[in-house]
């Protein structure tokens, strides 16, 4: 099998089945879809309002819709940036690179028909992701230039033209932030494949030769496939979350990856994945309602956390909030919200003992827990 410039995408389709220029939107894709317009709404004016210039970059935007008319990423993303209330003064640049030339048409046509504000500057780029991307990259570091913040999502049908070493490049220059489709399904399904060609594009994909090894090893290969590619992305990226989609049978098509190393848009993007699923597994089901998220009968996030904490900082004496603070929003999926009501039920139930005073002297508020004010985890208390 020829690794030719057109190799990539029509492996990936042969492999996710996907040949019309258009097709059917799927629920867990329109969950995708919300996951990322609620993180535009918060990245656009972290970024837009203060940078000159703001590039989002679709490595695989397909034709920009689907059969019945539903936007797909590329309008998705232009509507969030014309649409939002902020002012975003510095110009907006996004490269939407697909392929297949009767997408890309199809694209631009559709592109054709919206008014967009006169500081957006759209590309459509026939190629594939990894050439367009390569190109962009070798030419900033032959002008020994930065790139302005830029975040990319990177959504193909399968797992070809997607390489790590590619992903880590990016992620290495600075404010660079990228959502990942990983394809587990479809990856687990060749890692034994007889043609040494299609098993290169899963290494090239993780950067690693462990992928493979999956196929041998024991317990979920889906699952090994998600940890391994996780552990790679926390090489490159301080971040990494992940959402799982699963299809109509409940099985993990894919995982939703995550990775910057921005403390804020690490948060932002956590803010937008409790909004899809507010139960907190960050998982979405088509075998369930297809317009809502999966539930579980789960103890509430907060109940989770609060054993969480109290497992991790039971020995560590009188330690100030702003520790726990930190290590919620940077090495959590949960939110402040979250802390703050697990430390509250703590605290009622007698594991969680709080300093009366601040470090200023001043008294706290009862219920409260301001970021100077110390606290003291304890054993829950028993008669038996």
């Amino acid at each position: 099998m020829p690794r030719d410039k057109n190799h990539c995408i029509c492996f990936n389709e042969l492999v996710a089945g996907q040949k019309d220029m258009l097709w059917a939107i799927e629920p867990h894709t329109s969950a995708k879809h919300d996951i990322l317009r609620k993180y535009l709404d918060a990245w656009l004016p972290i970024l837009g309002k203060f940078n000159q210039k703001t590039v989002y970059i679709d490595g695989f935007s397909g034709p920009g819709e689907y059969r019945d008319g539903e936007p797909g990423s590329p309008i998705i993303a232009l509507e969030a940036a014309s649409c939002h209330q902020a002012k975003l003064a510095g110009e907006l640049v996004f490269i939407f690179i697909e392929e297949r030339p009767d997408r890309v048409a199809h694209l631009k046509s559709r592109i054709a028909t919206m008014r967009l504000p006169a500081q957006f500057r759209v590309h459509v780029e026939q190629g594939t992701f990894a050439e367009r991307l390569t190109h962009i990259l070798d030419e900033l570091d032959a002008q020994q230039g930065q790139i302005a913040p830029t975040f990319a999502l990177i959504d193909p049908f399968g797992f070809a033209g997607i390489p790590y070493t590619l992903i880590k490049r990016l992620l290495a220059k600075p404010r660079c932030e990228v959502l990942i489709n990983l394809m587990v399904e479809h990856i687990n399904r060749f890692l034994t494949h007889p043609h040494d060609e299609v098993r290169a594009h899963i290494t090239d994909a993780f950067g690693t030769d462990e992928a493979l090894k999956v196929a041998f090893g024991p317990g979920n290969r889906a699952e090994a496939l998600k940890n391994l590619y996780h552990e790679q992305l926390r090489k490159s990226a301080r971040y990494v979350r992940y959402f799982e989609m699963c299809g109509g049978d409940n099985r993990v098509v894919y995982y939703l990856f995550f990775a910057g190393n921005s403390q804020l848009g690490h948060l932002r993007m956590k803010e937008a994945m409790w909004k899809v699923d507010p139960v907190g597994e960050f998982r979405f089901s088509d075998a369930t309602d297809p317009n809502q998220t999966l539930l579980f009968n789960a103890p509430a996030p907060a109940a989770r956390l609060a054993e969480e904490l109290s497992a991790r900082f039971r020995d560590a004496g009188e330690i100030p909030v702003s520790l726990i603070e930190t290590h919620v929003e940077d090495d959590t999926g949960y939110l402040g919200k979250h802390m703050r009501e697990a430390l509250q039920q703590l605290e009622r139930e007698g594991q969680l003992i709080v300093s009366r005073l601040k470090s200023d002297g001043t008294k706290r508020r009862g219920g409260s827990f301001p970021s100077d004010a110390f606290v003291t985890f304890r054993e829950k208390y028993s008669l038996f």
